[in-house]
């Protein structure tokens, strides 16, 4: 089963890791989701505010309810994404033993892996708003250039 909104499934993970069926869990369903859910909460806060107030409503007296409307964003921008928030925050958690590297013993490799997709999910998340977050705003099944925007934090907006 894929997730409900991005459609990411175990073949999307295993781009990056071919091995993880194999570890005994029967189904990564419920991690995908919940990497999936922060996914959206995340483009809710970072991405979504500042383009409805300051690129397409720019009169927040006349949309105060507009609400991001997960549908309308492409899928396809946000797996890599959805993948590497899986393996950081849930799928490798309930792999490692949590050794401590204080005691001398060191990290397991899952440990190792945890901290290396949660850089490469900061580095993916932040990518795609240079790149542009795609919206389709009207519905058309189609991403017009103008549906395309890019949040730049260092620009000056007048």
């Amino acid at each position: 089963m894929a997730t409900t909104v991005f459609s990411v499934a175990l073949s999307d993970l295993q781009e990056y890791q071919p091995d993880i069926a194999g570890f005994g869990i029967a189904s990564w369903d419920t991690q995908l989701q919940h990497a999936e859910d922060d996914v959206i909460r995340q483009v809710r806060e970072e991405w979504w505010e500042r383009y409805r107030h300051t690129v397409r409503y720019k009169d927040i007296t006349k949309v105060t309810s507009l609400e991001l409307d997960n549908t309308k964003l492409t899928a396809s921008q946000w797996t890599r994404a959805v993948c590497f928030k899986a393996f950081a925050d849930y799928i490798f958690p309930q792999l490692t033993k949590w050794r401590d590297p204080d005691t001398g013993e060191g990290k397991d490799s899952f440990q190792v892996q945890i901290d290396y997709y949660r850089s490469r999910y900061a580095e993916e998340f932040q990518a795609v708003l240079r790149d542009g977050v795609e919206y389709d705003e009207n519905s058309d099944s189609t991403i017009a250039e103008s549906e395309k925007e890019p949040l730049h934090t260092l620009r000056l907006v007048r």
